[in-house]
């Protein structure tokens, strides 16, 4: 270790203790270090930020805008599935397919699936078409109690159950 006396550096090792300077011994005790003002500031700027966080991270758990965004990707995710089914028809299965789209509908519309007559259901089946549903994008635009109102794009694909050639359209 190194000590300054008069303007120049000494070793303390060299220095035996008639020669030291007054106060000094071979054994000098260290002070504490103090922490710098840039320290004590970027303490701060931590403490601000990890309480901002916590109470940010604890608003938004108990938020119903929480308990809403989970309803919503749940109708999403809902909708998605119900849409895909009420685009898909196979001509070999027109009874089982008739039957999941009853499952996918609601009112109207499932009341007119379930008057689908078995003379109805044998022209679906004698036109040997293959439709395959896709949802490609869709958004939740409203949630209301036990409805919900949803936009999606759809991709249809039909294939000719005859002619296995044939270009789907």
């Amino acid at each position: 270790m190194q000590d300054q006396t008069d303007g120049g550096w000494v070793d303390e090792e060299q220095l035996d203790e008639e020669q030291a300077p007054e106060g000094h011994s071979e054994v000098e005790e260290k002070k504490p270090r103090r922490i710098g003002p840039t320290a004590l500031v970027g303490l701060a700027v931590a403490v601000v930020f990890g309480v901002t966080g916590g109470v940010a991270w604890w608003s938004a758990s108990s938020s119903d805008d929480l308990s809403l965004a989970q309803e919503r990707d749940a109708v999403l995710v809902s909708a998605k599935t119900e849409i895909a089914t009420l685009n898909t028809l196979d001509y070999r299965s027109v009874a089982k397919g008739l039957k999941a789209w009853q499952a996918a509908s609601t009112g109207t519309l499932r009341d007119q699936f379930t008057t689908i007559t078995a003379k109805d259901q044998g022209v679906l089946a004698d036109q040997k078409k293959i439709s395959q549903g896709k949802v490609v994008d869709a958004a939740v635009l409203e949630v209301d109690g036990d409805s919900a109102t949803v936009l999606a794009a759809v991709e249809v694909t039909v294939t000719d159950g005859t002619d296995a050639s044939a270009e789907p359209v």
